[in-house]
């Protein structure tokens, strides 16, 4: 019991530090448009409403279908007693691919619950709400893992040693930049709506900035809530990013997946003003989450 438990401990601080990058990835891409008007805003959410129905519908229709296809993409290959990298990274991307549609019903479902909250100023169901999300998503994409895990005949034990012994051979970084690289393809589930300028997309990261260094109240009680125990220590740097995505829609009408869009161009990257902003949104995200680590 002791050896597995350590074991999970340390994966624990694996999906700490891919979360950390996740909110640090995901705030440099996000971007501002100009509101809606109330009508505009009452059809966008019309259309999610009628998506969400759809996607859910989905998820009960073939997904033992999904699957199969989904095996017949992956090849397991061991290294002695370990996955290899190769392996590793098929079984997360398929893994994430089979998560969407259910992620997708979580995402917008709890989105209208928590910024209904958040608008009537119930400080105590935001904060759970935040919490339930992040929880519903981690609990999601481990559930998807295991079952196709167990549908390639490879034990949980197994693909946790595997990649344990990826971190202790040195490859720590390749292995950060596949999962962090995943969890942004997992917001491809909601489609995109919104077209962003490089200078809306300033505004929004220097408006992040400010949010990050002013640690409001409801970022500030997260974060002690999950600091109680190592086992929710890892969802602060995800229910964070929840949360300033939250300011930055009440602001800019914007949502995650419409960030999406603007990572795949890195012609926005080589702006110095953009690298100065990504440089401060950086460093205040490190010195937010400091006392943690």
């Amino acid at each position: 019991m002791g050896s597995t438990l350590s074991k999970k401990q340390k994966y624990g601080v694996i999906l700490f530090c891919v979360g950390t990058g996740f909110l640090i990835g995901g705030l440099y891409f996000d971007g501002k448009i100009d509101k809606k008007s109330k009508s505009q805003q009452q059809q966008i959410e019309t259309d999610n409403q009628v998506q969400s129905t759809n996607q859910e519908r989905d998820v009960t229709q073939g997904y033992d279908q999904v699957l199969q296809q989904a095996k017949g993409q992956v090849n397991v290959e061991f290294q002695g007693d370990y996955l290899t990298m190769n392996s590793i990274n098929q079984i997360l991307q398929k893994s994430m691919d089979l998560a969407k549609p259910e992620y997708a019903i979580i995402t917008l479902e709890n989105r209208k619950q928590r910024r209904e909250a958040k608008s009537k100023f119930n400080s105590q169901l935001y904060q759970q709400l935040v919490l339930d999300y992040n929880e519903q998503v981690e609990n999601l994409i481990e559930r998807k893992q295991s079952e196709f895990c167990q549908s390639l005949q490879i034990t949980e034990d197994i693909f946790q040693e595997s990649v344990m012994q990826l971190m202790e051979n040195g490859q720590f970084q390749q292995f950060f930049m596949i999962q962090a690289s995943l969890r942004q393809h997992i917001k491809e589930a909601i489609p995109s709506t919104k077209t962003l300028t490089l200078d809306q997309l300033k505004q929004i990261i220097s408006y992040q900035i400010e949010i990050i260094s002013s640690n409001p109240k409801d970022l500030a009680q997260m974060i002690q809530t999950l600091s109680a125990s190592q086992e929710t220590q890892q969802l602060i740097p995800l229910a964070v990013n929840t949360i300033i995505a939250d300011y930055c829609y009440e602001k800019f009408q914007i949502e995650e997946e419409d960030m999406m869009k603007l990572m795949q161009n890195p012609d926005n990257f080589a702006d110095q003003t953009m690298h100065n902003l990504m440089t401060q949104l950086e460093t205040a995200m490190y010195q937010l989450m400091g006392p943690i680590s």
